[in-house]
């Protein structure tokens, strides 16, 4: 039922824990790119050319390992031909961020802001009946 969510003109930030995708359990390891490959398939088929923002969690516990997440990141979207509706931090295809230390969610929320703004959809007038819907 989760497609029901996926509209053609949303925004899309996937949010995974980078410690489960870098973790020395193959096993958690698997699942973390099972659950990114599972989101990103769906978007592409919903939504093919809606942008998507990464967002990997529990960055300060893992800032070394910061490239080497971005590189299996870079592999798996290399894989689903899915790099053109990345919207990437710099240098990297994902945000890395820290809910408890607090580290770069400005620029997420920079991202997320900038692509809506970017998105033409939100342009397009809509019914008034639509309104009474969301009143």
């Amino acid at each position: 039922m989760h497609h029901i969510f996926l509209t053609k003109t949303g925004i899309y930030v996937l949010v995974f824990n980078t410690r489960k995708l870098l973790g020395m359990d193959i096993k958690s390891k698997e699942e973390a790119k099972q659950y990114l490959l599972f989101w990103l398939r769906s978007i592409n088929i919903h939504a093919p050319n809606a942008p998507v923002i990464l967002a990997g969690t529990f960055c300060a516990e893992i800032q070394e390992e910061i490239r080497r997440a971005d590189k299996i990141l870079c592999d798996l979207c290399n894989s689903l031909n899915f790099m053109a509706q990345i919207r990437s931090n710099k240098n990297l295809i994902f945000f890395p961020i820290d809910n408890k230390e607090g580290l770069h969610i400005e620029e997420l929320r920079s991202a997320i802001e900038t692509a809506t703004r970017e998105d033409q959809s939100i342009k397009e007038q809509v019914s008034i009946r639509w309104m009474a819907f969301f009143g």
